[in-house]
């Protein structure tokens, strides 16, 4: 069976979006607290696309000369930005740029040389909407590299909490666990890996009396414990567990996300119920996780 390790990902540095929301704070804190763990810059950006202007905008900022206006909108969410970048961490680098470009054109260019991208997951606004035509799942599809979907964790006990992963042998999900393992080890963090879409008693399908349940859980746990071990060479000081779960994978992974830091998915997994082109269960976290969702292209 193949272990094959995916190559390192986190190479470059972060390109962080902040929109005006009330997410900005979150999502500049966590860009600051990782770049500083990565020896890393930030890029942040906020998009104020030209071709979207219309008289929508002009009548909610209430002004006829709404592109000057928009600018230095985009310009005052950025200086905010900064500050809270620096006040995390003065060492990072950081650079700041409005951007007139689409969000799905502009999550394209920034993922091309960005070792990642970080998006907030707060509700669009009505002038967001209008102004920027953002949504987590648009970038997600849009981005090239590994996309951060930042939420707010709503755990907050004072055990370090996990970098989670789910695994189930796809391609994508190969390359979400050797983020996972670098995120892990940037952070300084335990990885939780977890099989996700293994089948259980509890799932009462109709298999008779063949199947050998205690042997069917045994393989999965080899399966699984055969991949993680695949990285134990490149990331010896990483603590890891690993556990297979069943009934739905989305469920499943929603509940890790309520004690795990960061919860790292691949783009798309077995699941042939997909929606566009980001897979159903990803989209399901992007959307639903109770801490920020790294989905790995």
């Amino acid at each position: 069976m193949d272990h094959t390790i995916a190559a390192t990902t986190f190479d470059g540095p972060l390109a962080v979006v902040v929109d005006g929301s009330p997410t900005d704070k979150g999502v500049a804190e966590w860009a600051a607290h990782f770049a500083g763990a990565a020896s890393t810059s930030v890029r942040l950006v906020h998009g104020a696309p030209k071709d979207e202007w219309s008289a929508a905008v002009a009548a909610e900022l209430n002004t006829t000369d709404f592109p000057t206006r928009l600018r230095q909108e985009g310009e005052g969410v950025l200086a905010r930005a900064v500050e809270v970048v620096h006040g995390v961490d003065p060492q990072v680098a950081v650079e700041s740029e409005v951007s007139e470009l689409s969000a799905a054109r502009m999550a394209k260019t920034l993922s091309a040389d960005a070792a990642m991208l970080v998006v907030g997951a707060c509700e669009s606004g009505p002038l967001r909407d209008i102004v920027f035509g953002y949504s987590p799942t648009a970038i997600v599809n849009a981005a090239t590299c590994p996309v951060l979907v930042w939420h707010e964790r709503r755990d907050s006990g004072s055990e370090p909490a996990p970098v989670a992963v789910g695994v189930d042998g796809s391609e994508p999900s190969k390359r979400a666990l050797s983020a996972a393992f670098e995120l892990a080890s940037i952070l300084d963090a335990e990885l939780l890996a977890v099989h996700v879409g293994a089948v259980h008693e509890t799932d009462q399908l109709d298999y008779g009396t063949s199947v050998d349940w205690q042997h069917l859980r045994e393989a999965e746990r080899r399966w699984l414990q055969a991949n993680v071990d695949a990285y134990r060479d490149k990331y010896p000081s990483v603590p890891v567990r690993a556990v297979s779960v069943g009934a739905s994978a989305a469920h499943e992974l929603r509940s890790i996300s309520a004690t795990s830091q960061v919860l790292v998915v691949g783009s798309r997994g077995r699941n042939r119920f997909t929606a566009a082109i980001l897979g159903s269960v990803s989209q399901n976290l992007v959307h639903h996780a109770e801490c920020p969702v790294l989905v790995v292209h």
